[in-house]
């Protein structure tokens, strides 16, 4: 799992002799085929030995074979892989990724830890509370895993049948514990976020705990939470709980993805920042105009790019309308190179699923929020 410290760590290391970043985006699309990563590591490796000096095509000559190699046999999992490979300074290292990373390669004296950075800051977390008794457990889940991040464990009075007043003196006993185990519970979970904020939150206890819980929340923490759950903890295991968790965070995506693509539709209507289309969003995208690309998942076109620019469209042509250059290559999906251009160049990507990707496929497939709209041409604003 990618965390602060991870990055630091990979930050520290030098490479005397040079030692070469690899971002491969993995198309779930494609099967998980195992040819895969090895093709689109080809095709990144070509681009990058345009844009090399001496020293570094030396470098990237010296480690092709043994990345390219690796590729070949990986089984892919997730949406994407970061590798960092120096031979004569002995580092290896392999981070398979569950958010989309784009198909780049480049040499420096350190593993370039940029995509590992902005991955950590933008996939969104959820935390996963159990307060089952007196232990309770905060699972945080991101990357695709989920692990246990802290347990608060206090040993609350039993109850037990008396009566009258000594009844009711032992009940407000044990109400005081109970209290004061969620406050430290809370507390610890307030904690977490300070260090590493979460965008969703799941409760999973009795009602009453879990209500009593949610009160003692900070505003800005209560806003993340997007259920609760009732369990049995003798009855159901930790690991299925968090599936239920998973599922109402699955339910939460599709609702925010629709949000996504009908606020694109309504900006696009009105002539504002939003764009939809394949020809629309790509001049956008290459214009710099783009915050957000949204994506029909599944969706593509084949293409051309420009050797000489970053210029790219849909459909073919023999010589860029950008630079008048000639040196062209087909792509196979223009769709893909939009994916990996929005992210190399800061922008945000959502690929969208459900109702959202039905709603997207009936107006082309793509589009975007813009930071600004298009400037208005023949008198009109």
């Amino acid at each position: 799992m990618i965390d602060r410290k991870e990055i630091e760590r990979l930050g520290r290391m030098r490479a005397e002799k040079g030692v070469v970043s690899v971002s491969v985006k993995i198309d779930p699309q494609l099967g998980y085929e195992r040819g895969q990563p090895a093709m689109k590591f080809k095709g990144a490796y070509a681009r990058a030995k345009r844009g090399a000096d001496a020293s570094e095509l030396a470098v990237l000559e010296r480690e092709y074979d043994r990345v390219l190699a690796f590729l070949k046999d990986y089984a892919p999992r997730g949406r994407g892989v970061i590798i960092y490979s120096s031979t004569p300074d002995d580092i290896w290292e392999v981070h398979p990724l569950e958010v989309m990373v784009p198909s780049w390669v480049s040499v420096g004296s350190s593993p370039n830890t940029a995509l590992l950075a902005q991955v950590m800051e933008e996939y969104p977390r959820m935390a996963v509370l159990m307060l089952d008794g007196g232990d309770a457990r905060i699972y945080s889940a991101e990357q695709g895993s989920d692990s246990e991040s802290d347990r608060e464990s206090t040993e609350l009075p039993n109850r037990h049948a008396q009566g009258g007043w000594a009844q009711a003196r032992y009940e407000r006993h044990v109400e005081f514990h109970h209290a004061m185990h969620l406050k430290s519970v809370a507390e610890k979970l307030e904690g977490m976020y300070r260090e590493q904020p979460f965008d969703r939150l799941v409760i999973v206890g009795a009602e009453r705990a879990a209500k009593e819980f949610e009160a003692l929340l900070p505003a800005e923490i209560r806003r993340r939470l997007i259920g609760k759950l009732t369990a049995d903890f003798k009855q159901e295991s930790d690991d299925e709980l968090l599936d239920r968790a998973r599922a109402l965070r699955e339910e939460d995506e599709r609702r925010l993805e629709l949000a996504l693509v009908s606020r694109v539709s309504e900006l696009t209507d009105a002539k504002g920042r939003g764009t939809l289309g394949i020809d629309e969003t790509l001049q956008a995208l290459i214009e710099g105009r783009v915050d957000t690309l949204v994506v029909a998942e599944g969706a593509t076109k084949a293409g051309t790019a420009c050797l000489s620019c970053d210029y790219f469209a849909a459909g073919r042509f023999s010589q860029c309308p950008a630079c008048a250059q000639s040196e062209v290559e087909e792509l196979p999906d223009v769709i893909e190179q939009a994916i990996d251009y929005a992210i190399a160049n800061g922008s945000h990507v959502n690929v969208v699923f459900g109702g959202a990707r039905e709603m997207l496929l009936s107006r082309g497939g793509i589009g975007a929020l813009l930071r600004y709209a298009a400037p208005s041409t023949n008198g009109e604003r």
